[in-house]
């Protein structure tokens, strides 16, 4: 995969990432109807709805982060090869 194609996929990818976890976070923040809790179901705190939806978040950041590290040394080891291979046989 050529280093731009790839970079760019992955810079796609991020914005995806972020405007959905944007919105997700969004939506947990915002004022919703919430019936009255009953002994069958209990109410969730907001914190916790909160934790769960920040948590995957960092999740896929260090996804992410691991992502671009495999990216950019294989994009180096890559330029790397072919400048080796280019400069002919060694004498």
């Amino acid at each position: 995969m050529p280093s731009l194609f790839a970079n760019g996929l992955f810079w796609m990818s991020v914005a995806c990432c972020a405007v959905a976890q944007f919105f997700i976070i969004r939506s947990v923040r915002g004022t919703r109807y919430v019936p009255e809790p009953t002994a069958t179901v209990p109410r969730s705190s907001h914190a916790v709805e909160m934790l769960w939806a920040v948590l995957p978040a960092v999740g896929l950041i260090v996804l992410l982060a691991f992502t671009w590290r495999a990216i950019q040394s294989t994009s180096t080891a890559r330029s790397h090869g072919m400048a080796t291979a280019s400069a002919g046989p060694a004498t």
